[in-house]
């Protein structure tokens, strides 16, 4: 094997390798997505096989051979164990680590989203508001990939007076309530003007005040529903895990 290197980062999904084995994927805040054998790791015994249970922040020591990474030993940094407290927190933990594997797929977008998925995956520490943080998380993540909606007023010149805008997905901005401005529309979505006062928090908000906002139950349904069809649409994917969710009393 090679010489031995260190790297911090975040395993975001773990896979059987033959009988005893795993292969991880980890996040890098500069190489990106790193793949990385853990020998014996389905072994009890195992000192490495507390790291290949995601999500997990370590410190790892890697070695190469024939051009593939191999973990010789490495040091939890956060464990992020209060996700598995709640139903809530694990499945949206799930689905953000399912969104980053599929985004971050160059060093680029992983130097912007490393720091995003480290804050969002603290929702252990505010477990009611899940929805709120998965939200900014899908918002922010559109931003980072280069999808960003135009969130200013309706190009008219005279919006209306109403409490709602069309949300277009196809057009990627927001219309008034006039007949003429819907009919321009195309595909959307009537949201509350506290949800669009949202959409433009987040999207203006430092990382650690990300989700520091108050919104009643009628505008976080409008954000949810909105950020989450706009990222499965320009992902072209539909990212479902969430929807189990919906069925669950509020908490």
């Amino acid at each position: 094997m090679g010489a031995s290197f260190t790297i911090r980062g975040v395993v975001i999904a773990s896979r059987p390798h033959r009988d005893q084995d795993a292969i991880i994927t980890i996040l890098t805040p500069r190489q990106g997505i790193v793949s990385v054998m853990v020998p014996g790791a389905k072994k009890h015994s195992s000192r490495l096989a507390s790291l290949a249970t995601p999500p997990l922040l370590a410190d790892m020591v890697l070695s190469e051979s024939k051009s593939f990474y191999y973990l010789k030993e490495g040091e939890t940094v956060e464990s992020f164990r209060g996700l598995y407290d709640t139903f809530e927190g694990l499945t949206s933990a799930s689905h953000i680590l399912e969104v980053v594997k599929d985004t971050a797929i160059d060093p680029e977008s992983a130097q912007t989203l490393y720091p995003l998925l480290l804050y969002v995956l603290y929702l252990s520490k505010h477990p009611e508001k899940y929805r709120q943080i998965v939200a900014a998380f899908e918002w922010r993540v559109m931003d980072a990939l280069g999808f960003a909606f135009d969130l200013n007023e309706c190009d008219c010149g005279k919006p209306d007076e109403m409490p709602t805008r069309a949300f277009s997905f196809s057009k990627c901005r927001l219309y008034c309530s006039n007949i003429r401005c819907v009919e321009k529309a195309k595909d959307y979505q009537f949201v509350s003007l506290g949800c669009v006062e949202a959409l433009r928090y987040i999207r203006e908000a430092p990382l650690e005040r990300l989700s520091a906002f108050r919104a009643e139950r009628y505008v976080l349904d409008d954000l949810c529903s909105v950020t989450h069809r706009y990222l499965c649409e320009r992902l072209e994917k539909n990212y479902d895990k969430m929807s189990i969710l919906d069925t669950l009393p509020p908490m």
